[in-house]
C-alpha cells in the first residue's frame, strides 16, 4: 500500500461537469486562495471523502491554474468511493486533498510517445497528450472503450489528429495492442493506463520486446487490490503496487 502523504490542502469543490456515461469531472480550488503545488502529467491526488475513505484520482490537468481537476467514473462494484463523490459531494463541499504525487511521470523528451488508455484510464493519459501537444512533441494516442457513451473527452479527441478511438462493440473486437506496439517507431516510449485485462495484454506485448526504461503502466484498482486495501494506482512496474 502506498503511504498517505502528511501534507494536505483544504479545498472546495467548485465545479462538476458531465464527461461520459456515469463519469464526471470534479474541479477543486483552495478554500483560502493560497497557491497550491503544480503537478506534472501522470500525477494523482488523494481525496479524503465524507464517508471516511481516502481515494487516489489522477489529475486531468497539471494544476498550474491553481486548481485540481479529476475525472471519476461511478464503480458499481466498488467499495463506495466513487459513489460517494457522485451522490454525496456537491458543489461547495469542502474536502481535504493530499498534495500531488507522481508515480507515472511523463518523459517529455522522448523521440516518440505511444499513449494507450482504456475506459477511465484516459484521465492521466489525456493530461500527457495535452502536454505533448503543447510541446510540439511526436506522439499518438489510442483510446479503447466498450461503448461510445463511455468515451471521455469525445469532442476533444475527435479534433486531435494524433488520437484514435476504438469502440469494442462497434469494432467487434478489443484494441490490438500487439499491432500498434509493433508498428511504433523505434525508441518510442509507451504509457498505458486502464483496467487489469488491458494492462495484462500491454505487458505481454512489451515484455522482452521493448526496453523496460521505455515502458510505463498505470493500474486502475482491481477487485483484488481493493480487497487488499491498495490505494495506489500508478507505477512503472504494475506488480509493485499489488
Amino acid at each position: 500500500m502506498e503511504a498517505v502523504p502528511t501534507k494536505t490542502i483544504t479545498m472546495r469543490l467548485t465545479g462538476i461537469q458531465y464527461l461520459a456515461h456515469e463519469t464526471n469531472l470534479y474541479e477543486f480550488e483552495p478554500i483560502a486562495g493560497e497557491a497550491i503545488p503544480a503537478a506534472g502529467p501522470g500525477a494523482h491526488i488523494d481525496i479524503y471523502l465524507p464517508n471516511g475513505m481516502i481515494r487516489p484520482y489522477s489529475l486531468v490537468h497539471s494544476g498550474t491554474d491553481n486548481r485540481y481537476t479529476i475525472g471519476v467514473k461511478r464503480d458499481a462494484a466498488g467499495r463506495g468511493g466513487s459513489a460517494c463523490l457522485h451522490d454525496s459531494v456537491k458543489v461547495g463541499s469542502v474536502l481535504t486533498v493530499g498534495v500531488p504525487r507522481n508515480n507515472f511521470p511523463l518523459v517529455e523528451t522522448a523521440e516518440h510517445t505511444v499513449l494507450i488508455a482504456g475506459g477511465i484510464g484516459i484521465t492521466p493519459i489525456w493530461c500527457m497528450a495535452e502536454r505533448l501537444k503543447e510541446l510540439g512533441r511526436s506522439f499518438e494516442l489510442h483510446y479503447a472503450c466498450r461503448d461510445r457513451r463511455d468515451v471521455a473527452f469525445l469532442e476533444k479527441l475527435e479534433k486531435l489528429s494524433e488520437a484514435r478511438i476504438h469502440i469494442d462493440v462497434e469494432a467487434g473486437n478489443f484494441l490490438d495492442l500487439g499491432a500498434l506496439i509493433d508498428h511504433a517507431p523505434a525508441n518510442s516510449h509507451f504509457y498505458c493506463c486502464g483496467p487489469a485485462p488491458m494492462l495484462d495484454a500491454f505487458e505481454a506485448n512489451t515484455r522482452d520486446v521493448i526496453p523496460a526504461m521505455f515502458i510505463w503502466s498505470g493500474l486502475l484498482l482491481s477487485k483484488k487490490s481493493r480487497a487488499r486495501g491498495a490505494l495506489s494506482s500508478c507505477s512503472r512496474n504494475r506488480a509493485a503496487n499489488l
